[in-house]
């Protein structure tokens, strides 16, 4: 065992940037081998897509928006009304025209996440209106200056994945708070952004600004960068806004998640497995009036299953039963070879305390074992009410960690050691050994900011807990420049819709 006893705080902070930079070498771990939980039988998965067939059959779903119940109707639908009742066959057909994988790029044009199969992404949430602040400790209303901060942060932390506004920018025009969370994203990131929009209007300035930074519309269409995050309303009602940005996004080539966000037992079933049914009815009638207006639109299905806490009415972000759903929600989009959209990383904790840590690490690692593609929330509290960027720090060290689980225990006749085993003999030890140089930093996980010092070296240090070293990195990341800053010509082409 290393002795850091006498050693001087110069030393010791080297060690712990060589530490630093072993952890920052090996943190992303994008390769998902093995374990693979798997939450449902085949037959379950059948019996789940029979009940959705059903819902869709006999109870059907409003639709206030003329074109796409027109188009429902011409491809044989039951219309009454603004009711629409959908055949089995309708779905299965939007299933097949559906693309299986979706290519998202970053700002430059460079492939960015692969959204397939079980390949896993993470991001942060959106919306929050309210942030604890990074130098008080309080919490206060959000700002745009948060969304700036979330931005740059994740530009530089490598473990998340693409950015979500992470705030509402209260200190903005209202009107136009959208097209400001879009504003402040894309010109302190590069990383790929799911973005938020009001109405068709400022999505069609959102998509202009778009343009701008990836250097011109076909480009865009291209290498999409962006992903439209839209909803219809629970239980079973697709909106005319919503399906309006949704054709918007189709003409332009963008992505658009489609998924609800329920509260189980408010307004969807309070069990688990008719949550997963109602859900997936309003996914796959959204997916199908996509297919409709043009086969092979790109939408992601999935959505947010949060229970409700039945004695406060809180939104339970961060439970188990909600890390469940979307180990389901995951089993079954795989079941459909589609693309879906989860979240974990979050908490109702008020406070990035030991529950914040328990529930967002328990959600990150069943959504990587379970092959979720694009999970976000990462680094929301307060039951989705409240952010807090060295919080979001603390993540980046869960998402590695539970990628480092799932990237599984690699067997082969190298990772076996018998030639070491043998040649160390009895009583021998491994510290010198080539084998153990080879491979420590790939085979022993190492955090960035979790301590691991003895206690002595602790206090020495200045005995610092994880959340005020996360504090220390978030601050010192948002002294560096913005990964990847654009052109001044493109930032005054951006502003100027503001």
């Amino acid at each position: 065992m290393l002795n850091l006893e006498g050693s001087t705080n110069k030393q010791i902070n080297g060690l712990n940037r060589e530490v630093s930079k072993i952890a920052e070498y090996r943190s992303n771990y994008s390769e998902q081998l093995s374990p693979q939980l798997t939450w449902f039988s085949t037959g379950q998965l059948e019996e789940i897509h029979s009940a959705t067939i059903d819902v869709l059959e006999r109870a059907g779903v409003r639709v206030d928006h003329d074109e796409s119940l027109k188009l429902l109707n011409e491809a044989g639908c039951l219309v009454e009304g603004r009711v629409a009742r959908i055949p089995g066959w309708l779905i299965d057909e939007a299933i097949r025209t559906a693309p299986s994988k979706i290519n998202i790029y970053d700002r430059e044009g460079n492939p960015a996440m692969n959204l397939e199969s079980n390949i896993t992404y993470y991001g942060t949430g959106s919306d929050l209106p309210f942030h604890i602040d990074l130098e008080s400790g309080k919490r206060r209303g959000s700002v745009k200056q948060d969304i700036v901060n979330t931005a740059r942060l994740v530009g530089h932390l490598p473990n998340l994945d693409f950015a979500m506004s992470y705030a509402i920018p209260g200190d903005a025009e209202t009107a136009k708070g959208d097209m400001h969370q879009f504003a402040a994203l894309v010109l302190n990131c590069a990383k790929p952004i799911v973005f938020t929009s009001f109405n068709e209007e400022n999505l069609r300035a959102i998509f202009d600004m778009a343009a701008a930074a990836a250097g011109s519309y076909e480009k865009l269409r291209s290498h999409p960068f962006i992903i439209l995050y839209d909803e219809p309303i629970s239980p079973l009602i697709h909106t005319h806004e919503g399906l309006t940005k949704m054709f918007a996004c189709i003409e332009y080539g963008v992505p658009v998640i489609y998924t609800p966000g329920v509260v189980a037992g408010g307004t969807c079933p309070v069990t688990k497995a008719g949550t997963i049914v109602q859900m997936n009815a309003e996914s796959l009638s959204g997916l199908l009036i996509a297919q409709l207006k043009k086969k092979g639109a790109p939408i992601i299905i999935g959505g947010g299953a949060t229970p409700m806490e039945m004695k406060t009415t809180a939104t339970l972000y961060g439970s188990p039963d909600a890390a469940m759903n979307y180990c389901a929600m995951s089993e079954l989009a795989r079941f459909y070879k589609l693309p879906n959209f989860t979240e974990a990383g979050c908490s109702n904790s008020p406070a990035p305390d030991a529950q914040a840590g328990m529930e967002a690490s328990i959600g990150l690692l069943l959504n990587q074992l379970c092959g979720a593609n694009l999970v976000h929330d990462v680094g929301y509290l307060d039951s989705g009410k409240t952010g807090s960027l060295p919080f979001l720090v603390m993540c980046d060290d869960f998402i590695s960690a539970a990628r480092y689980i799932g990237a599984g225990t690699k067997i082969n006749r190298d990772t076996l050691g018998t030639e070491t085993i043998v040649g160390t003999g009895p009583g021998g030890h491994y510290l010198a050994t080539d084998h153990t140089m080879n491979h420590f930093r790939t085979e022993i996980w190492s955090p960035t900011i979790f301590n691991r010092m003895m206690w002595e070296t602790w206090e020495k240090l200045g005995s610092k807990d994880c959340f005020a070293l996360a504090r220390e990195k978030a601050v010192e990341i948002l002294e560096r420049e913005p990964a990847k800053p654009l052109p001044d010509q493109v930032v005054e082409k951006i502003n100027s819709y503001l």
